[in-house]
Order: structure tokens, then C-alpha cells, then sequence
């Protein structure tokens, strides 16, 4: 069956001599892998519609329960031109893609695929902290399969951000995503030390599923930053400046909290090469 979508190019190979398989995030289908043959023959009707980064409409034939549709026409609705001539641009937008091919599935997902498409325009045009649109599209993301991060207040007092900013830094919980200021932080490890107390005088030995979950103190600043990130217009994203600091914190902590809600989440290669960039610029 004949079918269309929209779509955006996650990343191609070649196969065999004359042809390239081609992964996509779409919006009908979510992610989808199809075979364009004859894509690597110089003159071909493809031109650089394939190529990472485009959006594009998309035309295939569709047959359920087969690994690799077979595209019939793919045409450019949007090159990411400005993308592809800034350094810092293309390795946050290819940054984007990696998370993306690395978290999506083969069903639809029309808002994760409208945030893609929206973070790519927002990348193409940024003037500057092009990098905080990754970050704000990793907790956006995260959230969208949902894993929703709240950092708005304590989650065990319920005390707001603002009124905790005398503290200088929380607890972040890596498998709630909420933040446990630092007083109720000592009552829970009391609480928690009184119960293995009793437990080991009763003889009782926990199991390993049930010890207290893994979490990471981090500082207030970066609590605010991932609050904005999450809940800010897209198009503001870039307004945020980050001291070097605080971007290595919030980067380390999404790399953290991915990695606690997706078994299969490995480093993000291309953000990796831009901070080797930055050593050498600085």
C-alpha cells in the first residue's frame, strides 16, 4: 500500500553497490527503516533528500510486519542548511537525532515527532547557547515517553524551588525525577537507619531491591536551569546562559536519569565531539 508522511532523516548506510537503507522518525509511523535503491548512483532521484538532518515528505510502500519499506519518492520540505554550516549547530542537531534513533520505537508519536521537527527549526536559526536546545530536548523527550521529571518543589514537603534557594543544592532522585530537599534528605537517612537497625536486631535482611533508590546532589542554579529547559516556549531555549559549570552539570545529570529509565541509552557521540571542539577553540 501506498503510503505518506512526513518525516525527518535519523541516519543512512549504504547496501550492496547502487542503494542506502535509511532510518527515519516520522509522523504517522514514528521511527521506520527503508530501503532507497539506486540512492548511491550519481544521477539518482533522491539528491540530498536522504541525507541526516532533512526534513522531508515521504512516500512508501508500506507492508505490515516488514522490517525495511521500500521508498518510492523522498522530497525536501526543509534542508537545515544553517545547520550544516556551524560546527556547534550540526553536532547539537546530530545530537538530537542520536537520542532520538536511540529512544523511539516503531509507533506513532506525533508530539515527540513535532518537538524533532520544531528543535531542528529552533537549532537552524539559534544565534547563540545553540547547545542548551539539546538539553531541552532531552528532558522533553524523556518526558513525552514518559518519564516526566518535577523539579517545581520538594517531593517530600512539598517546599517550592524559590523557598529552597538558601540551601545552595538538593537531592535529585534518578528514578522519580523529583528533588528531596536537604532536610527532609537527613530525616529520610534517620528513618532509614532507625528501620535497619530494628530490621537486623529482628533478623531480617533487606534484598537488593529494596535498598534506598540512587540519587545525585545537585545545585540549585542547575534545578532552575532544567525547570526552564522543561517548561519554557522553545523558542527562549537560547536565552539561558550557562556557565561552563552548570552546563556540565545539567549534561551529566540527563545523562544520568536517561540511563536510570532507558536499558539500552549509550553516550551521545556527537554531543561528545563538540565539548572536544570546545577544548580546542578554548
Amino acid at each position: 500500500m501506498i503510503t505518506k508522511t512526513e518525516a525527518v532523516v535519523l541516519k543512512t548506510m549504504k547496501y550492496r553497490d547502487t542503494s542506502k537503507i535509511v532510518t527515519f522518525y516520522t509522523r504517522r509511523f514514528g521511527k521506520m527503516r527503508g530501503i532507497a535503491k539506486g540512492a548511491r548512483q550519481l544521477k539518482n532521484k533522491f539528491g540530498s533528500s536522504l541525507d541526516p538532518l532533512s526534513r522531508v515528505a515521504l512516500v512508501f510502500y508500506k507492508k505490515e510486519q516488514r522490517e525495511l519499506q521500500l521508498i518510492s519518492q523522498c522530497d525536501i520540505l526543509g534542508a537545515s542548511k544553517g545547520i550544516r554550516s556551524d560546527l556547534d549547530k550540526m553536532a547539537t542537531g546530530l545530537a538530537v537525532l542520536e537520542l532520538v534513533d536511540q529512544l523511539s520505537h516503531e509507533e506513532e508519536n506525533e508530539p515527540l515527532y513535532l518537538l524533532l521537527s520544531e528543535t531542528l527549526e529552533r537549532i537552524e536559526t539559534a544565534g547563540k547557547n545553540v547547545t542548551n536546545l539539546y538539553y531541552a530536548f532531552a528532558v522533553r523527550c524523556s518526558a513525552l515517553l514518559g518519564f516526566m521529571p518535577d523539579v517545581s518543589s520538594c517531593s517530600a514537603c512539598s517546599r517550592t524551588l524559590n523557598s529552597l534557594e538558601g540551601e545552595g543544592s538538593v537531592l535529585f532522585r534518578l528514578s522519580s525525577g523529583g528533588i528531596v530537599c536537604n532536610t527532609c534528605a537527613g530525616e529520610r537517612r534517620s528513618l532509614v537507619g532507625r528501620q535497619y537497625s530494628h530490621e537486623r536486631s529482628s533478623g531480617y535482611r533487606p534484598s537488593a531491591g529494596s535498598r534506598d533508590e540512587e540519587r545525585i546532589r545537585i545545585s540549585i542554579s542547575t534545578v532552575k536551569s532544567l525547570s526552564f529547559l522543561l517548561h519554557a516556549p522553545l523558542v527562549n531555549v537560547t536565552a539561558l546562559a550557562l556557565a561552563p559549570p552548570e552546563g556540565n552539570e545539567i549534561d551529566g545529570t540527563l545523562r544520568l536519569y536517561l540511563r536510570q529509565h532507558f536499558e539500552s541509552m549509550r553516550p551521545v557521540k556527537a554531543l561528545d565531539l563538540l565539548k572536544k571542539f570546545d577544548i580546542v577553540r578554548s
